[in-house]
């Protein structure tokens, strides 16, 4: 998506529902960022596509171990971090969140931009024209307002 805020919507409303199967925030990272090299592209400081490699399933995969380890290193090592965290918090929540986001995003994207492979090295995209651009950024953004309730809902109980 050309504005990846959109992909938080979908990150943090997952993240809510199924936040015993994974680690919820990194989730909602992985979720968004792989649109980390596009950014770098559209404001002219890398060259090449707009969806390059970590628009692709493998390459989302490759993404999510670097920052799964990243997270679980970082976690290690800083008490703040995991005062925030909501979710269970192992190893395996962590990388189910990191590669459960990062293929979440290359999905939405695939559907609506004709340059992205997902199976790569395939060249094919068979998910291109599954649903409308209204369609998907209103799903998005549907799920942003849900997700958002939801988590104050989790978080008032919690607190009560």
């Amino acid at each position: 998506m050309p504005f990846t805020p959109f992909h938080l919507g979908p990150g943090l409303l997952g993240g809510v529902l199924f936040k015993r199967q994974l680690d919820a925030l990194t989730f909602v990272l992985a979720s968004v960022i792989v649109d980390f090299r596009a950014a770098l592209v559209l404001f002219g400081l890398l060259g090449g596509r707009l969806h390059g490699p970590v628009h692709t399933y493998l390459g989302a995969t490759v993404l999510s171990v670097v920052l799964t380890a990243t997270v679980v290193l970082t976690a290690r090592h800083t008490q703040s971090l995991n005062r925030i965290n909501f979710s269970p918090h192992s190893v395996r929540h962590v990388l189910v969140g990191a590669i459960a986001g990062s293929w979440l995003h290359v999905t939405l994207d695939s559907v609506l931009y004709t340059d992205i492979r997902p199976f790569a090295p395939l060249s094919v995209n068979p998910l291109f024209g599954t649903a409308g651009l209204g369609l998907v950024y209103g799903g998005c953004l549907l799920a942003l307002v849900v997700g958002c309730g939801v988590a104050l809902s989790q978080y008032h109980r919690a607190s009560v």
